[in-house]
């Protein structure tokens, strides 16, 4: 089943990562958590580790750690970097409808792989922030200023050669395309940026200039 989500035009390149062995590690590192993102897109953003090779992993949305930690188990794997995990956590109201306290789970999902990872509270448009990013994944605020917002501080500093990945980007009456509709304003028409593919809704672009 999650051979047929991926639409991706590095297929070939991508497919290594659907063999049976790589599929039940992600599948079991995954199963810690209760994940808001499918094996496809995870595969994918670990393709994208491994295309990549970054040593500044930022990640804006990190939830209970199922991305983070599938993503610094592929870090172990091809080199030296680190993921820089950015989110509310325990500053998120209790009303979000996200639980009170799963930056507690974070924190569980999180411990095998200390070192690889650095763990940052707070709003992501707010945050100081300004070192060179080599990987960038979105997936924090759904709303389309929101989005527009990580995008406008963010991509700007991920340097020439490096990726952005986004998930949630499809047309949904859930999210009423509002990270689409920001993603392809900020990114799918600025010739700095070319469309990589995108598997289930994770879509990923390369910066060609800075």
């Amino acid at each position: 089943r999650f051979r047929q989500q991926a639409q991706h035009y590095y297929y070939r390149k991508l497919a290594r990562y659907l063999q049976p062995a790589e599929y039940r590690r992600v599948k079991r590192i995954r199963s810690r958590t209760n994940p808001q993102i499918s094996i496809p897109e995870l595969l994918y953003l670990r393709w994208g580790l491994r295309t990549f090779r970054p040593r500044t992993v930022v990640e804006i949305g990190s939830f209970n750690g199922a991305s983070t930690s599938l993503m610094a188990d592929q870090l172990q794997q091809v080199g030296p970097g680190r993921i820089y995990a950015i989110d509310l956590f325990s500053k998120n109201p209790p009303t979000s409808g996200y639980g009170a306290e799963y930056w507690k789970l974070f924190d569980q999902t999180m411990q095998p792989f200390a070192g690889w990872f650095e763990k940052i509270e707070g709003d992501s448009t707010t945050i100081p922030w300004d070192r060179p990013i080599d990987f960038l994944f979105i997936d924090g605020d759904h709303a389309e200023a929101g989005v527009s917002a990580d995008i406008a501080k963010y991509a700007p500093i991920v340097q020439a050669g490096s990726c952005i990945f986004l998930h949630d980007y499809l047309d949904s009456p859930a999210t009423n395309s509002m990270v689409k509709t920001a993603v392809d304003r900020a990114l799918m028409c600025d010739p700095a940026y070319r469309m990589l593919g995108q598997v289930g809704s994770v879509i990923a672009f390369k910066k060609l200039r800075a």
